[in-house]
């Protein structure tokens, strides 16, 4: 039961994380550089890439965000990959990873390569976490013998 209760709090958590990458109106992401590949939908974030949307934060060294274009002109992101060091902090929720990979038709988010997500002391971690947004469950995956691993505190 208490384990059941914990990845409650991650599911609510991730939720509210999937809701301020759709929501709001507006991004902020500063970078040492920046390369718009018009005909490939792309823009690619590289050096030092730091992004804001609300209060959540995000860190990496590369941010490749790819996006379609509608009739009408509107640009609509389908995909979003950070690379390097990515850290993403929302409140008292914070992941480390080194990939992280959003994916908006699916509703889904995939942290891979050594991935840890804290809510306060609580912390879980594996080979690969992935978010279901729109299943309402999460996962965390171990490869090989690998071992998934979890530290819950009850109070």
């Amino acid at each position: 039961m208490k384990f059941k209760n914990f990845f409650f709090i991650m599911s609510f958590i991730l939720f509210f994380i999937h809701l301020s990458l759709l929501w709001g109106t507006e991004i902020n992401i500063t970078s040492d550089k920046m390369q718009v590949f018009e005909s490939e939908g792309l823009v690619v974030f590289t050096g030092k890439v730091f992004g804001v949307k609300g209060d959540l934060k995000v860190w990496c060294d590369q941010m490749y965000v790819y996006y379609t274009t509608t009739p009408q002109g509107k640009r609509e992101v389908s995909k979003v990959v950070a690379l390097g060091k990515v850290i993403i902090e929302k409140g008292k929720w914070k992941a480390y990873a080194g990939k992280a990979v959003y994916f908006r038709n699916q509703e889904k988010l995939v942290l891979e390569e050594t991935p840890k997500v804290w809510h306060d002391k609580n912390l879980v971690e594996g080979d690969i976490v992935i978010i279901y947004f729109n299943e309402e469950k999460s996962e965390v995956l171990a490869k090989d013998q690998g071992r998934v691993r979890a530290h819950v505190y009850f109070e």
